[in-house]
């Protein structure tokens, strides 16, 4: 398991005006906080729920989000910073933009890569997907995406992240977080010859469909910030 410390998210405000309230803020913490070195975060991205809503259709205001850290105490400087985090949950308080109180769960990272050399593209073109497996072997499952994510690096440009978690909580359990540069990315990664042949693999490996714990998201524009090593053991810029 690795020194590197996610949390993620899921925020419930209660309106779209009210989500669009938030993101306003988070947009703000990516801009001027977590973008810093001393912020000691590796990674941090926002997103909300794909495809968005038809015309005429109810809204899902929820917002998802990923924040990866150097370490345990990296991440208490964060919570404990009262300019940005604290602020943040004051004006969540203040304004009563939850519905109910956000979700933290933590993660560690154990394989792949969090952002490509130069850090890639960012913005609301981009595409999440978030796959929550059940494992009857989690360290072959590990062993199986660490492989295959060392190809998505040298294959798949228009791939930015690909980065799997594990938690000594949930001893059977991992998530994938990928990024791609745009739908046509999501659909290249999905129909690529060596994807196919992974998810077969996995299948023998999981309890349950791969896709069935799939969730799809639309990256928040200006919320992404990177100061991760690519798994070439490159130094992403910001």
């Amino acid at each position: 398991m690795g020194d590197n410390m996610a949390l993620l998210c899921m925020l419930h405000p209660g309106t779209p005006e009210k989500q669009k309230r938030c993101l306003d803020l988070l947009r703000r913490s990516a801009r001027e906080y977590y973008r810093q070195p001393s912020a000691k975060c590796t990674t941090w991205s926002y997103f909300t729920p794909f495809p968005p809503p038809k015309p005429g259709k109810p809204a899902n205001p929820a917002i998802g989000g990923m924040e990866i850290y150097t370490s345990k105490k990296a991440l208490q400087s964060q919570v404990d910073d009262p300019a940005y985090f604290q602020s943040y949950h004051d004006t969540v308080k203040r304004e009563n933009l939850y519905t109910k109180e956000e979700e933290l769960v933590a993660w560690y990272r154990a394989a792949g890569f969090e952002a490509r050399q130069g850090g890639g593209k960012e913005g609301e073109g981009v595409l999440i997907s978030i796959s929550r497996m059940q494992c009857k072997d989690r360290q072959k499952v590990v062993e199986t995406i660490t492989d295959f994510a060392k190809w998505v690096l040298a294959n798949e440009p228009f791939v930015l992240t690909y980065a799997l978690f594990t938690r000594p909580k949930a001893p059977n359990e991992v998530v994938l977080f990928v990024r791609y540069a745009d739908g046509k990315g999501l659909k290249s990664h999905g129909e690529a010859p060596e994807h196919v042949e992974v998810v077969k693999k996995l299948s023998t490996l999981l309890t349950g469909s791969l896709g069935k714990g799939t969730t799809l998201w639309q990256e928040v524009g200006d919320s992404f910030a990177s100061q991760a090593d690519d798994a070439s053991g490159s130094r992403s810029k910001l």
